[in-house]
């Protein structure tokens, strides 16, 4: 069994403590996330860290959830070929309402 997947490098929308999700597509963006983060990257979080600010200065207007579905979908492509049976059909599992 691998350890939690710790993700305090990123500056997370948070209410009360807890994680800040509006609709439930959010969190599937971070399931998502968490797991390429877990799984293609050891648990680095530095690459979607990146693909993040990215994100964010492209659009600086944007929400932040849909800010994290923009860097999933660019890191996403650059994944070693051994990842991609991890996210095989996943492209049309989120939906943004």
């Amino acid at each position: 069994m691998t350890a939690p997947l710790s993700l305090s490098g990123l500056d997370l929308p948070r209410r009360n403590g807890e994680l800040a999700l509006d609709a439930p597509w959010q969190s599937t963006v971070f399931a998502l996330a968490a797991a390429v983060i877990e799984h293609a990257f050891a648990g680095d979080r530095e690459p979607f860290r990146q693909q993040l600010i990215q994100a964010i200065a492209a659009e600086p207007g944007r929400p932040y959830w849909e800010s994290w579905t923009a860097a999933l979908e660019a890191l996403v492509p650059t994944l070693p070929e051994r990842s991609t049976p991890l996210l095989a059909g996943t492209s049309s599992a989120i939906k943004i309402d």
